[in-house]
This record gives structure tokens, C-alpha cells and sequence, in this order.
């Protein structure tokens, strides 16, 4: 993925541009190279997967480990906790990530459901709040955890408060793949639900990243009246039907919207 990342780059205007630091790109993609498929990789692996000589991945390896960024054992290299410093400040920066909390963590509690909020970053889905109720969840999701809008409750509602315009370029675009049998990748059909959804001000989705899991997203908006974030609910079809989203889990959640919208509105 990095290697893309950068091999697009190459021949764009941005890298060629004065103001784009071509090896800070490159060190940025050997960070992103670990993940939770290779938490640990070797000089060799980091090389392959970023495509950068392995001279240029060593330099950048040491230069992680001298930062106490990365740790290297003798054979594989692996990110340390001190990593995370690079996101804080992104969630430090938005104060409306920390009004959310406790309003989510309430709505968790109420519907006895994990309730999250997501962000949108081009074509992806970053979630940067999660709270659980005391049940299991099969699927796994992180803060910072990206995937596919299109195929998530929360990145469809958030798709839909982009202009129609911006709405097209994404869709146009992305390269939506099936992760399950059920998974839409029609991009008329997925305009239609999420044109929908910015009617409803709601959107769902249906066994869309695992099967079996059903998802229900409102938006949620900043002092300007634009979508700066949304927040869901995950649940095992188990538990409730498309029909129960609705009727029980909607309400929960547009009152959550509606205490984080005004705590927003109320700061100075």
C-alpha cells in the first residue's frame, strides 16, 4: 500500500512541487508499513512493502529506533508505544472528539450496545472514539481503525454531507471490493443509499464488513451546521433486525447527536 502511495506521487505535481519533502514522505510510509498483519518486519520486508531501497528503509529504520520510535531486536524491527504520540495530536486538536466521550460512553449504556464516532479521510472511514456495553462483539475495531465508507453505516452518512459533486469524485474513484457476500459495490446503488440516507439523516448497512453484523449511523454537525463527524451503533443481526435499528436504536442515537451539537455550540 505505502509503495503505491509513493509510487503515485512520482510523477505527480505535489512531489514536484517546492513544498513537498520527498524523504518525509518515504519515512511516513515505513511507519504506516507496520500494521496488525506485520507488527514485526525485517529490513528486507520493510523494503519490499514500501518499495524503497534498502539502503533508504535502513536509514529510516535507525533513525525510528534512535527517536525511540521503534525497536529493533537484532533481526526485526517493531513500533513502539511512543508511535501513538504522532496521533494524539490529531485527537488532541479536536475538541469535539473529547465533548464526545462520555456522551457516547451514555449511549452505550442505554441501548446496551457499542456506540462510535467516525471521521472522514477521502475514501475511509477513521474511527476516533468507541465506547462497549457488557457484550461481545465479534468484530474488532480500534481507534484509528480505517475502512471503506462505502461500506459502513457511519462512512455513507458522512459521504452524504459532501456536495454532490465531491460525492461523485469519491465514488468515481474508489476501488470498492466485496469483503462479504453481501458486501454493494454498484456505485448508482450506492449513491442512491446515500443520497437517502442525507434525506433520512440516517444510514445503515447490512453484513457490509462481516456478516452478520448490521450498523445504524447519524451525523453529527459542527456550529456551521456541516457534517464534522457521525456515530453508530454495531450490532449482531442476532440481536436486532433492520426494522429494531430503527425503531429502538435511531432514537438512542440522534439524542447522543443532538447533546454533542449542543455541548459543541455551547464552548466558547
Amino acid at each position: 500500500m505505502a509503495s503505491e502511495e509513493i509510487d503515485d506521487l512520482s510523477d505527480g505535481q505535489t512531489e514536484n512541487s517546492a513544498d513537498f519533502v520527498r524523504s518525509l514522505a518515504r519515512g511516513l510510509s515505513v511507519i504506516k508499513a507496520f500494521d496488525r498483519f506485520t507488527p514485526a518486519m525485517t529490513l528486507s520486508d520493510v523494503a519490499r512493502k514500501t518499495g524503497l531501497p534498502r539502503a533508504a528503509a535502513g536509514r529510516f529504520l535507525k533513525t525510528l529506533v534512535t527517536l525511540e520510535y521503534a525497536s529493533f531486536d537484532g533481526r526485526e524491527y517493531r513500533l513502539r508505544p511512543r508511535v501513538l504520540e504522532l496521533g494524539m495530536a490529531y485527537f488532541s486538536s479536536f475538541s469535539f472528539i473529547e465533548i464526545a466521550n462520555p456522551i457516547l460512553e451514555a449511549a452505550a449504556k442505554q441501548a446496551e450496545e457499542p456506540c462510535s464516532m467516525g471521521v472522514l479521510d477521502g475514501a475511509e472511514l477513521v474511527y476516533v472514539a468507541r465506547h462497549t456495553a457488557n457484550r461481545m462483539m465479534s468484530i474488532s475495531i480500534a481507534l484509528g481503525n480505517r475502512y471503506p465508507a462505502t461500506s459502513t453505516s457511519l462512512g455513507r452518512i458522512l459521504l452524504g454531507g459532501l456536495s454532490d459533486a465531491e460525492l461523485d469524485a469519491i465514488l468515481d474513484k474508489a476501488g470498492i471490493r466485496p469483503v462479504t457476500p453481501m458486501t454493494v459495490t454498484d456505485k448508482h446503488k450506492l449513491r442512491e443509499m446515500i443520497v437517502q440516507g442525507r434525506s433520512d439523516g440516517y444510514c445503515t448497512a447490512d453484513g457490509q464488513l462481516e456478516v452478520g453484523i448490521r450498523s445504524i449511523a447519524v451525523p453529527v454537525r459542527g456550529r456551521d451546521g456541516k457534517i464534522i463527524a457521525a456515530i453508530n451503533m454495531g450490532v449482531p443481526a442476532t440481536r436486532h433486525s433492520m426494522e429494531s435499528l430503527v425503531s429502538h436504536l435511531l432514537p438512542i442515537l440522534r439524542s447522543a447527536a443532538s447533546e454533542i451539537e449542543f455541548a459543541i455550540r455551547s464552548r466558547p
